[in-house]
Parts: C-alpha cells; sequence; structure tokens
C-alpha cells in the first residue's frame, strides 16, 4: 500500500526535526505511546534519563497527539505524531515500546520494556517479537517467558539482546513512597476500614464483562469494608480511540459504574497510576490480571473470579498465537496463571464474600507462597527505571 501524501509530508516533517536535533548533536529517542495507559510503563525511565542526560531529544509516537495526559513528557505537540509514521522514521537512534505490537524502525535499536508481569501465554508471537532488537526483562519470570520464546522459534542466532532492568512502574511502589492512610483519607475513605481492590483484566470473557456489577454488589453488601475498583488501564480507552470496541466491549465504565457512587465506602478510581491504590488495598479481588503479581510483591492476599467464558473460549480467539497454550496451563502454569496458586479462588462470585471476609480475617494464610513466588517477580527492586535508563545510555553511548 503506497503512502498517503499527507503522511509522506508529515514523515519528512518529522525527519526534518530529527535532523535539525542531530545536527545539535542530540540523539533521537521515539516514545512508543500509542495508548495513553503506557504512560506509566516508560514516564520512570524517561525522567531518569532527563536527570542524568540532556544529549537526547525525545518524541512521541501516539494515537492522541496533543493530549492533556502527554504533557508530562514536556513533548511539544510538534514532535508528537501517529503511530504507524514510526516505521518510516530511519533518523531515530531508538524506538521505546511497551507493548510487543510497536513497530519501528530497522534502522533504529527497538527496545521492548514489558507493559506487564507474565500471565495469559506462554511466549510471544514470533513476527512481533523479531521487531525488536532488545528486550528489558521485568523479572526471571519474564525471563522464563523470554527464553521460551527464542527457544520456541529458534532464535538464538539473530543477535536479540536481553537485559535484566526490573518493572520501573512498580519503582515507586516498591520503594514505600505512599503511605496507605494518607491514600485512604484522600480517597475520602475511612483508613480504620479494610480495604478491598477490585482490580480486573480488560479482556472479553473475564471478570468485569461477564459479572462486574455484580461482583461489585455482593461486595458491598459486607459491612464495614471500603471498596476501590480500579479496571485495567486499557479499559479506559477514550471512545476516540482506535481500539475503543476492542478494549472496553463498547462500553464506558465510568459511566457504567457510577450508579455505585452513591455508596459511602465506594470509590471508582480511573487512574493511570495503580500505585497509590495497591499500597491502600489489603485484599485484591481479580482474575488473570497482572497487577495481582504487583499486590503479591507486597505480600498481600489475592482473591481469583475464575472465568470459564475467558478461559474455554477468549483464549483460543485472542491468543492462539502465542505459544501452545491450554486453559489449564493458563490456570495453573505460574509462568501464565497471575498468581492463582498462591490465593484463594472463588468458582461461584455468590461465594465472593464469605472468601473475603475470610481473607480478611486470616491475611497470612497463603503468605509463604506470595513470599516465594515473589523472587521471581522482579530485577533491580525499586531501582528499575535507573537501571533501564543507564541501559539506554549504554546503548547511545552516552
Amino acid at each position: 500500500m503506497s503512502t498517503k501524501p499527507s503522511s509522506k509530508y508529515r514523515i519528512l516533517e518529522v525527519n526534518s526535526k530529527m535532523l535539525l536535533d542531530k545536527l545539535k548533536g542530540k540523539k533521537i529517542i521515539i516514545l512508543d505511546l500509542e495508548e495513553l495507559s503506557f504512560i506509566p510503563y516508560i514516564l520512570p525511565i524517561y525522567e531518569a534519563l532527563q536527570k542524568k542526560s540532556s544529549a537526547i531529544s525525545y518524541y512521541v509516537a501516539t494515537h492522541y497527539k496533543g493530549d492533556e495526559a502527554l504533557k508530562v513528557f514536556d513533548v511539544p505537540q510538534r514532535k508528537q505524531f501517529d503511530v504507524d509514521l514510526s516505521r518510516k522514521l530511519s533518523i531515530a537512534d531508538i524506538f521505546l515500546s511497551p507493548h510487543i505490537y510497536g513497530v519501528g524502525n530497522k534502522k533504529s535499536t527497538r527496545i521492548h520494556i514489558n507493559h506487564n508481569q507474565p500471565v495469559k501465554y506462554e511466549s510471544y508471537q514470533k513476527e512481533e517479537f523479531i521487531n525488536f532488537d532488545v528486550h528489558f526483562l521485568t523479572s526471571p519470570l519474564h525471563r522464563e517467558q523470554t527464553e521460551n520464546t527464542i527457544r520456541k522459534f529458534d532464535l538464538g542466532g539473530d543477535g536479540i539482546r536481553l537485559f535484566n532492568t526490573g518493572y520501573s512502574k512498580s519503582d515507586a511502589l516498591l520503594q514505600g513512597r505512599y503511605n496507605r492512610d494518607d491514600v485512604l483519607t484522600e480517597s475520602g475513605l475511612n483508613p480504620a476500614l479494610k480495604t478491598v481492590l477490585y482490580a480486573p483484566s480488560w479482556d472479553e470473557g473475564l471478570s468485569l464483562r461477564e459479572s462486574g456489577e455484580k461482583i461489585i454488589e455482593n461486595i458491598l453488601e459486607i459491612k464495614n469494608i471500603n471498596l476501590i475498583v480500579k479496571l485495567h488501564p486499557i479499559s479506559y480507552c477514550p471512545e476516540n480511540g482506535p481500539n475503543y470496541l476492542f478494549y472496553t466491549g463498547g462500553i464506558n465504565w465510568i459511566e457504567r459504574l457510577s450508579k455505585f457512587n452513591s455508596h459511602p465506602n465506594f470509590r471508582h478510581i480511573p487512574s493511570n497510576d495503580v500505585n497509590p491504590l495497591l499500597s491502600a488495598g489489603d485484599v485484591m479481588v481479580t482474575d488473570v490480571s497482572s497487577v495481582a503479581l504487583e499486590f503479591i510483591m507486597l505480600d498481600k492476599p489475592v482473591i481469583y473470579i475464575d472465568c470459564p467464558e475467558f478461559f474455554e473460549k477468549t483464549l483460543k480467539k485472542t491468543y492462539s498465537n502465542f505459544g501452545d497454550i491450554t486453559s489449564d496451563f493458563v490456570r495453573n502454569d505460574p509462568k501464565a496463571n497471575a498468581g492463582r496458586h498462591t490465593g484463594t479462588v472463588v468458582y461461584n462470585i455468590n461465594e465472593l464474600g464469605e472468601a473475603i471476609q475470610k481473607t480478611i480475617q486470616n491475611p497470612g494464610e497463603f503468605s509463604a507462597k506470595r513470599i516465594e513466588f515473589a523472587k521471581r517477580l522482579g530485577y533491580n527492586i525499586g531501582k528499575a527505571a535507573d537501571v533501564a535508563s543507564q541501559d539506554i545510555l549504554n546503548i547511545l553511548k552516552i
């Protein structure tokens, strides 16, 4: 397919800006922020780089050029462009993407920083994986998944480089920057009450789309607790986004869940930053969201809602190209199960309230399992952004 004239002009325009930056002695990094929900995965690394070097000029690839949320990067709108242009911009030194579907120019060093811990599949798809020269690994568990991909597709001689960087999104959380009582007080909730955090993943067939409102109703029937709902960031995909229907099921979840706002102990907090809420929660309710692994790192209990529709149908439809996965594998293997083996699994949502109360009474029941599993969940705990930024500077020879 030929490039449209307007796209050709835009490519020339951006390339010209990059060339001017090069003439000033700058290195060029494209930040792939296709979705605004990717901001927390790149921002800590960007901030660390800003502190270490002034020799880099940043550009942003996004569907949401000029959006207010992008201002945290201090990248002017003239250096923001549609994601499809990234593959055409050969002047860039680095293409930095937090999702495996990002596509940069082959003349750039293309770096993948995973936007989650491994869940739902046993290996990456070959076509997407080989689009990157470098993979920044979040944890030993992520290394297992990545090395499995390399073995599966015989990619050992392809020059793909792996760096044990860590999960920079969790740095602030694991450094203890948040105070539970302060977070709850600022949210208008009583810190004296135990707090349940409902944090489901986004896929069709998972708990939010299948029975999210019923789950919230059941939790709110429990006396003397707080309930915070924090959906997967992609569930808040803007209605004008090209992937809105796929990620949300065509539902504006902020509007849909607003009917619970009158409950004094309920808060729906649609923030991109889950870290404060993880510090505030005492018990998490989820399905197969990787956010459970972040909670496990804090040695906090997780309750998992079993979702047969996802395991029997969505897995085959959405994840059929991600290795030889089965519903049994995703339910039970620690490389994909979001830590189900370290928590309580609820198969009937009418039994959720009882499971929550039991967990509140005995939060340490599976602590030994959580602590053991947590050893596989992180490199450079609390220092991942610092390590990743230094790796990038080394790659750029700065």
